[in-house]
């Protein structure tokens, strides 16, 4: 079997990352390699890990990385045929190692596998999961498929990003855009999309755990202006349908929510956007597909 390492990426949050820690040392395969890599500000990570594991890998990144630096100096790091960039603050499953090398066996030449994920809500088990499908197995063949399922209305949800497993040889030179924002994780998968397939298992084999430190409830009209950008950049890959579904769910309506004092010019604009494609959405067959496909998932899950 190839060699796989799971980073732990650890900042500022020594009792979470304490539980990420016990749940992978609980892996039924412990056949892998564990490198807590910490990005804190101060030493109370780098306290708890060698007071309590002291045959961890640990490294202690010498000063304060942004995070998606943080996420580059990793993948540039990795050694083994195969890595996860795991969060201090969310759980694995006792099976997500043995489960994955599976999935990694039976599509060896995917460049990532992500897998379906609990939700934990302010400490809060829920009974959502991350992504619905009808399938065991769902294959992204491209960008514009893994845009869909980001951006789309009436979609079944995405796998989590934390626990995405990368293919080392296939990622080459890709490194996530440093200064992307909000939106920089998706850009990466965005890119890795184009260069080969993902894949995507419907089992949950992690915990995503939501919590007012989450990294995702920042956000900025800036972010979503950025992306908006990258998106018309690449309009050719992804077609005018995600373009019209990300404006209407992630700037129009968002802007209208957010400022209650826009001006008539500028909230008739937005008035005008989102009737036109009201009307337009319902025109399309693919609203219809995504809509049959949910409620095919619902009756089976029942």
């Amino acid at each position: 079997m190839q060699s796989l390492t799971i980073y732990l990426l650890c900042h500022n949050r020594p009792d979470e990352a304490r539980q990420a820690i016990l749940t992978a040392l609980v892996q039924s395969d412990r056949a892998f390699n564990l490198i807590v890599s910490d990005n804190s500000s101060d030493d109370k990570v780098e306290k708890s890990v060698r007071e309590e594991f002291l045959d961890i890998t640990y490294v202690r990144r010498p000063h304060m990385l942004k995070a998606f630096e943080h996420f580059n100096c990793c993948i540039s790091e990795a050694k083994s045929d195969y890595f996860c960039l795991f969060h201090d603050d969310d759980l694995l499953v006792p099976d997500f190692v043995a489960e994955m090398k599976k999935l990694i066996k039976n599509y060896p030449n995917a460049i990532a596998f992500g897998c379906n994920s609990f939700m934990e809500e302010f400490g809060q088990l829920t009974s959502n999961l991350f992504f619905k499908s009808a399938r065991r197995v769902d294959v992204i063949k491209n960008a514009r498929a893994l845009a869909i399922r980001y951006f789309a209305r009436s979609q079944s949800g995405i796998a989590p990003f934390p626990g995405y497993i990368y293919n080392r040889k296939l990622i080459g030179d890709i490194r996530f855009p440093v200064e992307g924002g909000k939106y920089a994780d998706v850009t990466w998968l965005l890119s890795l999309a184009n260069q080969g397939h993902i894949v995507w298992l419907n089992q949950a084999l992690m915990t995503y755990r939501l919590h007012t430190g989450n990294d995702s409830n920042a956000e900025s009209r800036c972010d979503r202006l950025s992306f908006l950008a990258y998106l018309k950049k690449n309009r050719i890959i992804f077609g005018d349908e995600i373009l019209q579904d990300y404006r209407c769910s992630f700037i129009y309506k968002t802007i209208r929510r957010e400022d209650c004092q826009l001006t008539p010019k500028r909230n008739a604009l937005a008035c005008r956007f989102l009737n036109h494609y009201q009307w337009s959405r319902y025109a399309r067959l693919s609203t219809y597909l995504a809509l049959a496909r949910r409620g095919f998932i619902k009756l089976k899950g029942r």
